[in-house]
């Protein structure tokens, strides 16, 4: 999918991130594998006494590209740090599942946090949890179409709630480079798509929609982050100045060894996460 503007390059979703403190990370893993149903890919990386911004770093990676993370820092590093404790954001990380109710009635029977089953903007059923331990929400949604013998969870999606629905769909053009898959505006959403990294024939789906009226909006730098790729280095830091010069709030680039991150907020506040390797 090329973009309407040549500034933006073509941005393919990647999995993403979940923060995790730095004392809970073996933790974490076991929690993750046993809830999600998911095995580790790669070995175990720790690092120690960099010479970097961080004293010392932990990555695990789960299957789907999804990464746990922790860090151990003298300071503040803004692409980094996470909000615990306050409101959840208003961007939700999406995991499919074909047994929604049986995954509901288990995650209540361990008595871990969950809400009703709901019916999202789409027509599909879902459900919110929250890891045990950090508080980390992240969502869980009926997918009939993975094969039977699927994990618990397997590939996933993005949610976006936004103030204005039509203006948004404009932004995440003008500034993303996403196409619009599905325009059902008329029922308060819009499903928007992006290339799917390792995957061609496929693209990733990311839905705009419409916040009910008094919903929370503003900036939250939840745990849970979905990252999109690009891979050459010019463009991804044309596309930070790009993005700067053009009044979006961005932060600076984060650059760990081969690879460099950063983030931007979209006029409602919710975070879109980039990187390059």
């Amino acid at each position: 999918m090329t973009s309407r503007n040549s500034m933006i390059p073509n941005l393919a979703y990647d999995g993403g991130h979940i923060d995790v403190i730095w004392d809970n990370h073996d933790k974490a893993v076991e929690w993750y594998k046993e809830f999600t149903g998911w095995g580790v890919e790669g070995p175990f990386l720790e690092q120690k006494n960099s010479g970097r911004p961080f004293r010392s770093r932990k990555k695990t990676r789960l299957w789907y590209g999804t990464w746990l993370v922790s860090f151990l820092t003298d300071q503040k590093i803004g692409h980094l740090a996470s909000d615990r404790g306050t409101v959840d954001p208003n961007v939700r990380w999406c995991w499919g599942t074909r047994n929604l109710a049986v995954s509901h009635d288990l995650f209540e029977k361990k008595g871990i946090r969950v809400t009703p089953l709901y019916t999202g903007p789409d027509g599909g059923r879902y459900f919110d949890f929250w890891a045990t331990f950090e508080g980390t929400r992240l969502t869980a949604y009926e997918s009939l179409d993975l094969p039977l013998d699927s994990p618990r969870f397997g590939t996933g999606r993005v949610r976006i709630g936004v103030t204005d629905l039509k203006s948004a769909v404009e932004w995440y053009k003008d500034y993303i480079g996403m196409g619009v898959h599905e325009d059902c505006s008329q029922d308060g959403y819009v499903i928007m798509k992006l290339a799917l990294e390792h995957h061609p024939e496929h693209f990733s789906t990311w839905c705009l929609e419409q916040l009910r009226s008094g919903a929370f909006t503003g900036k939250v730098d939840g745990p849970a982050r979905p990252y999109v790729v690009v891979h050459d280095n010019e463009a991804f830091t044309k596309y930070h100045g790009f993005l700067r010069n053009s009044g979006v709030e961005v932060s600076d680039i984060w650059v760990e060894g081969f690879q460099a991150y950063f983030h931007l907020y979209d006029p409602d506040g919710n975070r879109f996460n980039v990187t390059k390797y």
